[in-house]
């Protein structure tokens, strides 16, 4: 399963390929989510049994960002921040709207970018040599099985988020 972002970039992080949007300190967004099968016809998330989304977040120090083209992200040395923020200092939100047509969301709240939250890393500006913070979403989807109904499918797709204004 592969994930697409409308209007998103593409980073490559050790080699691993993943979307990538940039987020404004402050601002807020609801990802729409639409799950199809390879033919492009919605995939039923009730069948065979009802799938779970979930989502987690980390927090990363990258000590430059540069923007070469409209659609490139070069990140340098990324290091996992130590003391990661508690889920709850930041809103992250996945779930169905219409689970039988394969329609859901994922809303990336504003307190993820350290919107008055001293629990968040202080973000520096981006395209600079001052340090940037990369938070790195993962939305987990896990279904049953269609091979063997006793085992669960667990699909996690990486989502970069460059957060870029103070």
């Amino acid at each position: 399963m592969s994930l697409l972002l409308n209007g998103a970039k593409t980073m490559t992080i050790a080699g691993t390929e993943m979307q990538c949007l940039e987020i404004y300190t402050g601002e807020a967004y609801t990802l729409p989510l639409n799950f199809t099968y390879a033919n492009g016809s919605p995939a039923n998330a009730l069948v065979p049994n009802a799938w779970a989304l979930s989502t987690s977040a980390k927090f990363y120090t990258v000590d430059n960002v540069t923007y070469p083209s409209p659609d490139e992200v070069v990140l340098g040395n990324l290091t996992l921040n130590s003391g990661q923020p508690n889920a709850n200092a930041y809103t992250l939100q996945t779930g169905f709207t219409n689970a039988a047509a394969g329609t859901g969301y994922l809303y990336i709240g504003n307190n993820i970018t350290n919107t008055a939250n001293a629990n968040i890393p202080q973000i520096t500006l981006a395209n600079s040599a001052a340090n940037s913070t990369l938070v790195i979403v993962t939305l987990e989807i896990t279904k049953q099985s269609t091979a063997n109904s006793s085992l669960a499918e667990i699909n996690k797709e990486p989502l970069g988020f460059i957060v870029r204004y103070q």
